[in-house]
């Protein structure tokens, strides 16, 4: 009985050792780099790896909860101390980005979000856009903002930047065009 009690506590411990270095190494190297990295950061054999995560869809659904509630506690803080809206989607989006340039989980599941809407590596994305969508509402409601921009229009932006960070033969100064587009239509008037 004792045995299978320290088999148990072992198997946490390596699911424990697996997460953390699989969030070091997919911060370090993306979320592509390999499995053997990780299992050797932690420790652990490639057979131990695999015996708790088939594939690397498991384990990144495993520890997307983690990513996307990390984030969300960053972006809240990030606007909590905002009183204005435009302010606050102003905030929202800077620290998104921020977010995205250095969480490759976070994007990669941002990215996939437009690819495959149902995939568990996305739950949790909306209750993170959410925050922005209820900012750009707030702007809406107060008259700070056009209403030409859309909800769609604030996802497509973030979407365009996981796509740029994502894609190594993206154009130079790319960043730059997304930035205008957000300073563009942070400046719209009201109609």
């Amino acid at each position: 009985m004792a045995r299978t009690a320290n088999s148990r506590k072992d198997a946490r411990g390596n699911t424990a050792k697996l997460h953390s270095a699989a969030l070091a190494v997919f911060a370090r190297l993306g979320v592509n780099a390999p499995l053997e990295v990780i299992a050797k950061e932690a420790g652990v054999s490639i057979g131990t790896l695999y015996n708790r995560y088939a594939t690397r869809e498991e384990l990144l659904e495993a520890l997307m909860p983690d990513a996307i509630a990390q984030a969300t506690s960053t972006l809240t803080a990030a606007i909590e101390n905002s009183t204005d809206p435009k302010e606050g989607l102003e905030l929202f989006l800077n620290t998104m980005m921020d977010l995205q340039r250095t969480d490759s989980m976070l994007n990669a599941a941002l990215h996939a979000l437009s690819v495959t809407p149902d995939s568990t590596n996305t739950e949790g994305c909306d209750e993170l856009l959410e925050i922005g969508y209820q900012l750009l509402d707030q702007c809406h409601a107060t008259g700070v903002l056009s209403a030409d921009f859309r909800r769609q229009d604030l996802f497509n932006i973030l979407w365009l930047f996981s796509k740029g960070i994502c894609d190594r033969n993206a154009p130079s100064d790319w960043e730059r065009t997304v930035q205008l587009m957000i300073t563009s239509a942070l400046a719209q008037q009201p109609a």
